[in-house]
């Protein structure tokens, strides 16, 4: 009788108070969980897109320095390398398939520029003009520039091979900055160090050019070029 009554009556008011509490915890806890699960898959979308721009830039500049062009000043004694290879900064000669920038050889400078009070890792390209006298032919501008990656603190270079007038058996090692101009490094590190304090894998390739390539009469004893 008593349930009978109570069921005609309905809720009473504290139950659905409890109710619409319960309701509003459970409602809580769902947009919670599904605002947490949004938020991994976004992050792991970014993390694969990163990952995919990080290997599309290293196989470029693989590609490029592997087959560095060993362009030398015609012009200069000894004939010198174009080449510069800095801490934060490094230009070379590299060639382009005849689909991209109508081919041919170009100069290149990969390093850092600060814009809009961020750092981007940028590469520009130049005509490398080897039959004028002085270093300072290589003219590279703004709009002839590619951004490699955003957000970027800092691009760091170390160089691997054998430097100055050294022996034939001297030992090659690793060095901060490439101050031969008649050499080319062995190998090239680079390490890039992003704004929120991540960094890149640390990024290794190979020059196939010899040492001493571009020259066509080689100075061993002095270490320099004779001919081109």
């Amino acid at each position: 009788m008593y349930s009978s009554r109570r069921r005609l009556q309905g809720f009473t008011l504290v139950e659905l108070i409890v109710a619409l509490l319960l309701l509003s915890l459970i409602s809580a806890t769902l947009f919670g969980v599904f605002r947490t699960a949004g938020k991994s898959v976004e992050v792991g979308e970014q993390r694969v897109d990163d990952a995919a721009s990080i290997r599309l830039v290293e196989d470029f500049l693989r590609a490029q320095w592997e087959n560095m062009h060993p362009s030398r000043q015609r012009k200069m004694n000894e004939f010198p390398l174009i080449f510069e290879g800095g801490r934060h900064q490094l230009t070379y000669i590299s060639a382009l398939p005849p689909r991209v920038l109508g081919g041919g050889l170009w100069a290149w400078r990969l390093h850092v520029v600060r814009e809009g009070g961020h750092g981007r890792l940028v590469l520009e390209h130049a005509i490398p003009e080897t039959d004028k006298m002085g270093k300072k032919t290589l003219k590279f501008s703004p709009d002839k520039r590619s951004i490699l990656a955003d957000r970027v603190d800092s691009v760091t270079f170390q160089y691997f091979g054998i430097q100055g007038e050294a022996a034939v058996n001297t030992e090659p090692k690793w060095s901060n900055d490439w101050k031969d101009d008649q050499r080319l490094p062995q190998m090239i590190r680079m390490d890039v160090k992003l704004e929120d304090g991540t960094q890149w894998p640390t990024f290794y390739a190979e020059v196939r050019k010899g040492m001493e390539a571009g020259c066509r009469q080689w100075n061993e004893g002095a270490g320099k070029c004779s001919s081109v």
